[in-house]
């Protein structure tokens, strides 16, 4: 079961050389849960057929604005009523013009027209269009109805030039799409979490790290925005992709990501914070790192020697107590006593526990299982389920 289970989007296609990312689209949604049907403008069957998207999305896809029939009635109106979320990829400045100023006369923006549901929109087209002043001032008279933009990239164009214009990640317009789907229950509030594992130097070629890969942590940023916190995400090394919205802050070592917090912290002034210490922090570093690399020797052994990291989470509740702090704990042995302990060691609102031993839900899965501690000492267990649900389940106590 997803989340997302069961949840109808509308996705309308104009004529674009992106195109093709549409087809990506509808299989990463459906993958989600969601169920997919697509509108199509006369211009874009010219690039795909039809017959595509029907087997992509196992519907009948909306060509023709005469449409009608004894099972649909009114095409369009019944598209309209059927879906939870319209989305326009890709979106050309034509079709962006049309819905601005209410013409209806194809497949896409006749249903978009006929519905007041969310709607979202990711233009695609060269960088002398989008930034022609008449599309900019559609794509501002859309923004102020309602219409969330999923903004183009800089990149390289169908007019073998390198400009803004390039269509947005297909991830990225997956995750906005998603976004729509929950209530803003942490408006006004700033969610910093930290996520993956931290390096410490060794020598310029090796370092002390951990295990974590960081999805734990990319799910609460992205979930804490889809929310609509201000997500702000400080990160050791990880190939993982910043979350859509989310401000991502890339660090090395625990001082570092100590230092970007407080950075963070200040930026924000006396807002409502909440800091979710989700990365895997080395608890030690090299007392010495080497300045160069070290050589292998004759000696069967090197000895190196550790001095403690900071602790993160206290030393930023002792700076800093108007912050409010949700923990991790990673454990194999005594679970809760040990997570326990933190909690009140650490200044904590609660703190998560997972038990990393199990190849389950350990390092790197998907999914995880959790134990939610209260600093009162009541306990919620979440049963496995993806992290991003973890993540909802999580920001739902603050």
């Amino acid at each position: 079961m997803s989340m997302f289970d069961g949840k109808k989007i509308l996705l309308g296609v104009s004529a674009s050389v992106s195109i093709y990312k549409s087809c990506e689209l509808i299989r990463q949604l459906r993958k989600e849960g969601f169920e997919v049907k697509v509108a199509l403008t006369k211009e874009a069957q010219s690039f795909i057929s039809p017959l595509l998207f029907e087997s992509l999305s196992s519907n009948k896809v909306y060509t023709d604005v005469l449409e009608e029939n004894s099972y649909m009635g009114v095409s369009h109106i019944e598209l309209a009523k059927w879906a939870d979320v319209i989305a326009i990829v890709p979106a050309t400045a034509h079709i962006i013009a049309k819905l601005a100023h209410g013409f209806a006369d194809c497949p896409v923006s006749l249903a978009t027209l006929a519905s007041d549901k969310p709607k979202i929109i990711a233009p695609a087209m060269n960088s002398k269009m989008y930034e022609n002043i008449a599309t900019q001032d559609n794509i501002a008279l859309l923004k102020k109805r309602g219409f969330v933009f999923v903004e183009p990239m800089v990149g390289e164009l169908a007019c073998n030039s390198v400009g803004v214009g390039h269509i947005a990640e297909v991830e990225d317009i997956k995750e906005a799409i998603e976004s729509l789907f929950f209530e803003k229950s942490l408006v006004g509030k700033t969610i910093i979490t930290t996520a993956s594992s931290t390096q410490e130097e060794i020598d310029p070629v090796r370092y002390i790290s951990n295990h974590s890969s960081g999805k734990m942590g990319f799910a609460i940023a992205q979930m804490a925005f889809n929310m609509g916190a201000n997500s702000i995400l400080i990160s050791g090394p990880s190939n993982l992709k910043a979350p859509y919205g989310v401000n991502r802050i890339n660090v090395k070592s625990a001082l570092e990501m100590l230092k970007a917090i407080e950075n963070q912290i200040r930026l924000c002034s006396k807002n409502d914070i909440y800091l979710i210490m989700a990365a895997a922090v080395s608890d030690f570093k090299p007392k010495q790192p080497s300045a160069q690399k070290i050589k292998r020797q004759s000696k069967d052994m090197l000895i190196l020697e550790l001095e403690q990291n900071p602790d993160i989470s206290k030393s930023i509740k002792e700076k800093y107590p108007h912050i409010k702090l949700i923990g991790f704990a990673a454990e194999t042995n005594d679970l809760i006593g040990n997570a326990t302990i933190k909690i009140e060691k650490k200044g904590l609102e609660f703190i998560v526990l997972n038990d990393v031993s199990r190849k389950d839900i350990g390092f790197d899965s998907p999914n995880n299982e959790v134990t939610i501690i209260f600093k009162d000492g009541k306990t919620k267990n979440l049963p496995l389920m993806s992290k991003k649900e973890v993540a909802y389940n999580i920001l739902k106590h603050l």
